[in-house]
């Protein structure tokens, strides 16, 4: 079901929850068999099945039609019946998220809030030291995941393979207690990078638009 959807600038994104079947969500699409094919084609785990299709059957909402993704030779997804419509793509337990806009560049992430017993560390925690710079600091497992987010956010906008989250991305220092904002990334030419961040229940989402 669709989850959130916002107008960011000259973008929007859009959350689904994915608490259909797999079958279910191929319902939802008007071309069930090119989609599923393909789906099955590519995975086996039924969990990436899911996903795969569900990034579909929001896209299908978004543009109230349904539409090929291809991928570049990064990974990036294209819309090639739509050369100007830029998009970005995120995914993480049970949600899938979709950015797009005509204008810029976007990068969308999605990060499960990962639930521990109180002394117990969770994954963000853990490899902190590989995404985390010297000049930055976090004092919430949410503050480190909306710097790891962010990170990924301005990965996918550069659209550069060749990037060190640790020495070229620097976050400013934010309020991290706040359920939603915006904060500054500065990445290894000097640029920086306006991030628009949301804490849900169970995900933060960011966000970020490039005008390249």
């Amino acid at each position: 079901m669709l989850y959130y959807h916002n107008i960011e600038g000259n973008a929007r994104i859009a959350v689904w929850h994915v608490t259909e079947s797999y079958e279910e969500l191929l319902e939802l699409l008007p071309d069930a068999d090119s989609v599923s094919g393909e789906a099955e084609s590519k995975f086996s785990s039924e969990s990436r099945r899911l996903e795969w299709t569900a990034v579909r059957v929001l896209l299908c909402n978004m543009l109230e039609r349904q539409v090929l993704i291809e991928y570049n030779e990064l990974g990036a997804p294209l819309l090639p019946e739509y050369e100007r419509l830029n998009i970005s793509i995120s995914h993480t337990h049970g949600y899938v998220a979709v950015a797009l806009s005509e204008r810029n560049a976007v990068g969308i992430d999605i990060e499960q809030i990962e639930r521990t017993e109180e002394e117990k560390e969770s994954k963000v925690e853990r490899v902190k030291g590989k995404f985390m710079g010297e000049r930055e600091h976090a004092d919430t497992k949410v503050g480190l995941l909306l710097h790891w987010s962010a990170k990924e956010t301005a990965f996918k906008v550069l659209g550069e393979t060749d990037i060190d989250f640790k020495e070229d991305f620097c976050i400013e220092p934010f309020d991290e207690l706040d359920m939603e904002g915006e904060f500054n990334l500065r990445d290894m030419d000097g640029h920086i990078h306006r991030i628009s961040y949301k804490v849900f229940d169970d995900f933060v989402l960011t966000f970020t638009n490039y005008e390249k």
